[in-house]
């Protein structure tokens, strides 16, 4: 009897760890490259395709603390950065230069969703 506990205890332990995670992205393919866009000219500066790098950035915004901007005023982002799978565009987020405090303290904005990443991880420009 002790061990069916024990091992309902682990099961529900688990579930609960598992329930507590964040995955904020929910990809369901990976990214191979990030091109990124003036804010205001929507001209292309740059386009990333370290996967290291990528893949890091994925998983530090899917596993971030969001807070919500739906009811916040502030300025513009200075880049926006479209996520892409090949030539297929995952999504798309603002990126500022400096760590932004809207909620939580972030350069990462997702605008469709007003969502702030609280990520500070900056993006391999100049």
């Amino acid at each position: 009897m002790t061990k069916i506990k024990s091992l309902f205890a682990v099961l529900l332990l688990s579930f609960i760890l598992i329930g507590c995670q964040n995955n904020n992205l929910n990809l369901s393919e990976d990214v191979s490259s990030i091109e990124v866009y003036e804010w205001s000219s929507e001209e292309l500066v740059a386009t990333i395709d370290d996967e290291e790098f990528i893949d890091e950035l994925v998983k530090d915004l899917d596993n971030a603390k969001t807070g919500t901007t739906s009811d916040m005023d502030f300025e513009s982002p200075d880049f926006e950065l479209h996520f892409k799978s090949g030539n297929e565009t995952l999504f798309e987020m603002g990126y500022y230069k400096k760590v932004m405090s809207l909620d939580v303290e972030g350069r990462y904005w997702d605008f469709s969703e007003d969502i702030m990443y609280n990520s500070e991880l900056q993006l391999p420009l100049e």
